[in-house]
Parts: structure tokens; C-alpha cells; sequence
């Protein structure tokens, strides 16, 4: 009895709601990390590469699954326990490609003539791995939006009345077989959602790219 064009629009708002506040969340702690272990090296990126192994070491579904489940399902325990669990990539990235800027000449002459170390990183560093940022955000952004419908399909995420593509498709199932556009349409508006997410990282992308500059 509910308008389906109604909740599939309101669940679009909900899921690019997710995903922003997510690659957000994660970009802030994963490119801090990345960054700092890059241009400091030393015993510095020795721990910080420590905290990133650990990470990765994390069985990250699992864990997510355990924390929404005890916790319980919310739009806010949603964007916080995937923002606080999805910044690895950007670290991983952001390290490296600060690593390789770090060895470009102009940084030892920023150096020289008296820059600071927190002027050299945001007027030097971040201009010339924004493009490698971009990229990261997007992947993790759409993998934060299929995450989340996810959770939501086994019923530890977004909570009924608040509409999500993954909600709907869990309330669907029990009609596949009579109803299956139920299931269909909301599957379909993820699978264009994600891709035209992914394709917009890479445009901008290519704008950004320093050699492009």
C-alpha cells in the first residue's frame, strides 16, 4: 500500500547520504595516516604501517555485522561504524603516492628556503595526490552504499520506515516469484548508481591528474 517511485527516490537520498558521510569519515583518518607516514618515514611509517596490516587483518564484514547487530541498526551507527572501517584503501594510496612526491625536487627546495612542514603538505603534498583521492573516495564510496544495503537486506541497517534499496529488496524476496519487479527495480538503481559513481571518479580523475594541469 506504499508508493514504490516514492521510496525508491527516498532511498537514493539515503544511500548518496551514506555514501558522502562514509568516504568522508574514512578519507579524513585513512589520507591523515597515509599522508603523514609518507613524508615522515622512519619509525613513524613503521607504525602507522603496523595500524594498517592490523586493519587488514580484520575480517571487516564480520566485524561490521557483530557492531550494527550489538549496537543495533541505524542510519547514524551505519555511517560511523563504515567510516571508521573503510579509511585502509586511502591510507594505502595515500602513503604511496605521497612517498613518490616526497622525492620530487621541489619538495628538498620548499625545505630550503624555510617552508613548513604543514605548508609543504598541503600546498605541495595534496595538490598532486588530490587525483589518487578522488579516485579511493568513489571505490569507497559505492562500496560503502552496496555495504550498507547489505546490512540493511539482513536487517541490521537502515530500520523500517526509512526506506533503503537494501530494506526493499529484503521486503521483496518473499514475492519473487509473483512480484519480482519488487526486487528488480531496486536491485537495477544500485547496480546504476555504483557504476555511475565509479565513472565519475574516473572523469574527475582525469581532470585532476597533474600532468592535465
Amino acid at each position: 500500500g506504499r508508493d514504490y517511485l516514492s521510496r525508491l527516490l527516498y532511498g537514493a537520498q539515503v544511500s548518496l547520504l551514506i555514501g558522502f558521510c562514509v568516504a568522508l569519515i574514512s578519507g579524513v583518518i585513512g589520507t591523515a595516516l597515509g599522508v603523514v607516514a609518507g613524508y615522515f618515514g622512519g619509525r613513524i611509517d613503521m607504525v602507522i604501517t603496523f595500524i594498517i596490516t592490523l586493519r587488514l587483518s580484520i575480517p571487516f564484514v564480520l566485524v561490521a555485522v557483530a557492531v550494527v547487530g550489538i549496537v543495533g541498526g541505524s542510519l547514524k551507527v551505519v555511517i560511523i561504524v563504515l567510516g571508521l572501517l573503510l579509511w585502509n584503501r586511502y591510507a594505502v594510496v595515500m602513503r604511496s603516492a605521497t612517498q613518490q612526491i616526497r622525492n620530487q625536487d621541489y619538495i628538498p627546495a620548499a625545505e630550503a628556503v624555510g617552508c613548513s612542514t604543514t605548508r609543504i603538505l598541503l600546498s605541495e603534498i595534496m595538490p598532486n595526490i588530490v587525483n589518487n583521492l578522488v579516485v579511493v573516495a568513489t571505490l569507497e564510496m559505492a562500496s560503502a552504499i552496496l555495504l550498507e544495503a547489505a546490512l540493511s537486506f539482513l536487517g541490521l541497517g537502515v530500520q523500517p520506515p526509512t526506506p533503503s534499496w537494501g530494506l526493499m529488496v529484503s521486503e521483496g524476496k518473499d514475492f519473487l516469484f509473483f512480484e519480482p519487479w519488487l526486487i528488480t527495480i531496486p536491485g537495477v538503481a544500485l547496480f546504476v548508481l555504483v557504476l555511475a559513481i565509479n565513472l565519475l571518479g574516473d572523469g574527475i580523475r582525469d581532470v585532476t591528474a597533474p600532468e592535465n594541469r
